[in-house]
């Protein structure tokens, strides 16, 4: 073998490893950038949202706003404590290759495809429990559960249309991460 076509192979290797496509880099910035707003959306969800419930039990210290409170603290732990989990070691890629690119794109698509199931489990714990206590706080009296729940007041219509708009945006969600990891596994095979 001469001397040219051994640097000239090596270059290849070296282009063929250390090539990454400007497409893939940009999607894993762009994700990248979404992770941030979503943990920011998250923080502000816990201070509204955890901070208010705490200012409501404060001002009516009664037994049921403290329990109110404190499965509002639950439901919010258990989102961060999955969001770090799921977001742990995927926010940049192991080597500057396509390989770890891919590699990373595949691990946060798998959990994309996690928090789908975690935020429905979540999604339906919290409904439940809001229901159930506002149930037993309604101001118009007890009527029948099913009498209350179909159609019983404006709000809960509201939750129920909320309900089928989120169920459906969790099943178009999980199919178009499906589709991606499917596309990203092909693209990890090697030829």
């Amino acid at each position: 073998m001469n001397i040219d076509a051994e640097l000239e192979s090596w270059r290849e290797q070296w282009q063929s490893e250390t090539a990454l496509p400007v497409d893939l880099r940009r999607r894993v910035e762009r994700q990248t950038r979404w992770m941030k707003a979503a943990l920011v959306g998250d923080l502000l969800v816990t201070l509204v949202i955890g901070g208010g419930v705490i200012w409501a039990a404060a001002r009516s210290p009664q037994t049921d706003m403290f329990v109110l409170a404190g499965m509002t603290w639950v439901f919010i732990a258990a989102a961060w404590a999955f969001t770090l989990w799921v977001n742990h070691r995927n926010w940049s890629p192991s080597a500057m290759d396509t390989a770890a690119f891919i590699d990373l794109s595949i691990r946060r698509c798998r959990g994309r495809l996690a928090a789908v199931r975690f935020g429905v489990v979540l999604f339906v714990t919290e409904i439940v429990f809001c229901l159930a206590w506002i149930y037993q706080h309604d101001i118009r009296g007890q009527r029948p559960l099913l009498t209350w729940l179909l159609f019983g007041s404006l709000e809960i219509d509201i939750t129920w249309l909320f309900t089928i708009v989120f169920a459906g945006l969790m099943v178009w969600y999980r199919r178009k991460k499906r589709a991606e990891l499917e596309y990203l596994l092909r693209l990890s095979k090697p030829e």
